[in-house]
């Protein structure tokens, strides 16, 4: 037969036991305030910190994810991460993980890059997005940390409007013109559309403005770049030159517009809005219109000094039957 053990003996096994489960009740213990701790610092983290198994499978889904992508974390553990891409860009999105898993694209590791992901599977919201890689046993993790930039996006773009429109009136400005007429001239040229540029000035601000006052004179810009605004198409490039100067290039591609046609419809428009009652003044353009020489190319800049130039001469020959009359 074997040992029976003594009384203390099985007092010091018990002990030794209660010991060992104390120790590992205090573990657990440590174990689940870590656990609450990281999810109370994931939870309320700037960034959404979304954690993806090997095979691209959502395995973590904080409370910032919820916000940012509009899906519950019930909705969406386990789920694929594509599910949270624009459709267009899934194959990539697939490609560039497996490469990511197999270490063959480190370089992205750390760095911001700037993304898409969809709210519920619809609208897409821009992101800034970092990407760690986490050994975790046998396996690897992938972390996304996804930061929503759409405020940041919204302020660049309002910075680029401004940079590129005329404040008062709404149409380009210089730069403005510049930069897209100078892709409208080279899709006319690839094309061969017929290409006009119209350079027009408005008669006597100046007088407007010493007569009326500058608000005034601001408002007979504005009407200005309203009238203009009807006259010609929504495709056609409108912009504010200069203090009084407006310039607009537009395109006919089935050689049923000409400068003459153009120039009626403005005249007719001009004085529509001449005849409403109770103005304190009348608009009055000097316009030159150019057509663009597909046989002799020019730049933008060259295209609107020479309108520039037609159009003054206009105004000249229009302060002389002024005065002869």
């Amino acid at each position: 037969m074997g040992h029976k053990p003594t009384y203390n003996e099985l007092s010091s096994l018990i002990s030794e036991l209660e010991s060992k489960l104390h120790e590992q009740d205090k573990k657990i213990a440590e174990l689940r305030l870590a656990k609450a701790r990281y999810r109370s610092v994931i939870n309320n983290a700037v960034d959404a910190v979304v954690m993806i198994d090997d095979r691209g499978i959502i395995r973590d889904w904080p409370e910032q994810a919820e916000l940012l992508c509009g899906w519950s974390r019930n909705e969406i553990i386990g789920q694929p991460l594509f599910r949270l891409m624009p459709k267009g860009l899934h194959k990539k999105h697939q490609r560039h993980l497996r490469e990511v898993i197999s270490g063959n694209r480190g370089n992205i590791f750390g760095k911001r890059i700037e993304a898409n992901v969809l709210y519920r599977g619809e609208t897409e919201v821009p992101v800034e997005l970092t990407v760690t890689m986490n050994q975790v046993g046998d396996k690897k993790e992938l972390a996304l940390f996804m930061h929503d930039i759409t405020e940041r996006k919204n302020a660049e773009n309002h910075l680029k409007h401004l940079s590129l429109t005329d404040e008062l009136t709404g149409l380009f400005n210089r730069r403005g013109f510049i930069a897209l007429g100078e892709k409208q001239l080279q899709a006319a040229c690839r094309n061969n559309w017929e290409l006009f540029l119209l350079f027009a000035d408005l008669d006597d601000l100046k007088i407007i403005n010493d007569r009326h006052g500058h608000k005034a004179g601001d408002l007979a810009l504005v009407e200005t770049a309203d009238i203009l605004t009807k006259t010609f198409r929504r495709a056609d490039l409108l912009g504010r030159v200069g203090g009084d100067e407006f310039v607009v290039m537009f395109t006919d591609r089935k050689s049923k517009r000409s400068e003459d046609t153009v120039l009626d419809r403005l005249e007719k428009n001009l004085n529509k809005n001449n005849r409403r009652k109770g103005r304190l003044f009348h608009l009055e353009l000097s316009c030159g219109t150019i057509r663009y020489d597909h046989g002799s190319p020019c730049a933008i800049e060259e295209l609107m000094h020479r309108a520039d130039e037609l159009m003054y001469e206009k105004k000249k020959e229009k302060k002389s039957l002024k005065k002869q009359q």
